[in-house]
């Protein structure tokens, strides 16, 4: 499916609206992004679940600026789903093992905030979800440079 006819449905379905979002914002997202990976490496130790979820704050907050690089910004319905597939669908089979994870991290994200009972996040869940996380942060910010090379993060 072509990039035009993928936003067209999801305008249509009213997962996604063009937005004209400055970088001024991207850089406050990404900023935000790597605060939430820095939160989820300092408490691994005391609380895996609850890094766990600041990993995948931290993916889901640099995915929204890649997805405001494209004008593009998610409505109120199904934001995180919706983010997940418009980066799934950007990235491409380059990075399928990554936007895997990033949407395996979603649902589990579910789970723990609204059905604790039904997952266990170990130690080397969090790990893993803290490399990927990084890897995810960094790519972002890689391809946002790619295509704005005028642009500089400031965080």
């Amino acid at each position: 499916m072509t990039s035009d006819k993928f936003i067209r449905d999801y305008i249509d379905k009213g997962l996604l609206k063009r937005d004209r979002i400055g970088f001024d914002q991207m850089n406050k997202v990404i900023a935000r992004a790597k605060k939430d990976l820095e939160a989820a490496k300092r408490i691994i130790e005391i609380d895996p679940p609850l890094a766990y979820n600041c990993a995948y704050d931290a993916m889901l907050h640099s995915a929204r600026a890649f997805v405001f690089m494209k004008g593009l910004r998610p409505t109120t319905n199904y934001q995180h789903k919706t983010v997940v597939e418009v980066t799934k669908h950007f990235l491409g089979d380059d990075y399928k093992v990554l936007v895997e994870k990033f949407d395996r991290m979603r649902k589990n994200r579910n789970l723990i905030m609204y059905e604790p009972w039904k997952v266990n996040i170990s130690d080397t869940d969090a790990q893993n979800a803290l490399k990927s996380a990084g890897d995810f942060i960094e790519l972002i910010i890689e391809l946002i440079k790619k295509e704005n090379p005028q642009i500089e993060f400031k965080f």
